[in-house]
């Protein structure tokens, strides 16, 4: 079931924005942000990803904000053309890297929010994108955190771009990992042999670069923060 909030602002009247993650907090939290807007329905839409396949909303809607969570590359590749041109699309992300943003941006992709944007950003990138106008693809020069070094900053984004690149039974594999369940668990919920789980488990191990499951469960959760 979907929710829906009504919201309203008197420049914006009457859109539809749809945002899909499988998060309700992420949710929550970004509708939270767009509270000064007027007349804006927004709903939220946890869809499900089975290996490569998707289901397309059939429904009008204005703007579709999508998680990067939702899927790999490929996925969130298709969703982008399946609204496009009809909706605008912002990509929520982690991701600074210029190159990647750059892919976004020729893909059609109007906006772009980084996951730790204040209420402010989020409401003029929305503003921006139902004004037709796109937001968020310079990359602004910020200084490492505290205790950071150059190398921690550039392998967060390598960490970004790893995760992107599990498939999506892949990606769902590993959440579930650090959800706590084993290879077993995994196996019986999906129906397939310990063996075929095993084997895309080490797989995204290896695309992560992690050598075990501390560093596993380590490196999901920094790419969660």
């Amino acid at each position: 079931m979907h929710s829906v909030i009504k919201i309203t602002t008197s420049k914006i009247k009457n859109k539809n924005i749809a945002i899909m993650t499988p998060s309700a907090i992420t949710y929550y939290g970004i509708r939270a942000m767009l509270t000064t807007l007027n007349a804006v329905t927004v709903t939220h839409h946890p869809i499900q990803t089975h290996d490569e396949q998707i289901n397309i909303i059939d429904r009008d809607l204005d703007l579709i904000i999508i998680d990067t969570e939702v899927g790999n590359a490929d996925v969130i590749s298709m969703l982008i053309k399946s609204y496009l041109p009809t909706a605008s699309v912002i990509i929520l992300t982690r991701a600074s890297d210029v190159r990647l943003l750059q892919k976004y941006k020729k893909s059609g992709v109007q906006a772009i929010l980084n996951r730790k944007c204040n209420q402010r950003e989020v409401e003029d990138a929305v503003t921006a994108v139902l004004e037709h106008r796109v937001w968020g693809f310079e990359v602004k020069p910020t200084a490492p955190q505290k205790g950071s070094s150059l190398r921690q900053v550039f392998s967060s984004r390598m960490y970004e771009e790893a995760m992107l690149s599990l498939s999506t039974t892949e990606r769902t594999i590993i959440r579930s990992i650090y959800r706590g369940r084993t290879v077993t668990d995994i196996a019986v919920a999906k129906d397939k042999s310990i063996k075929t789980i095993s084997s895309q488990k080490q797989s995204a191990m290896r695309k992560l670069n992690v050598k075990n499951l501390a560093e596993l469960h380590q490196r999901y959760h920094a790419w969660l923060e």
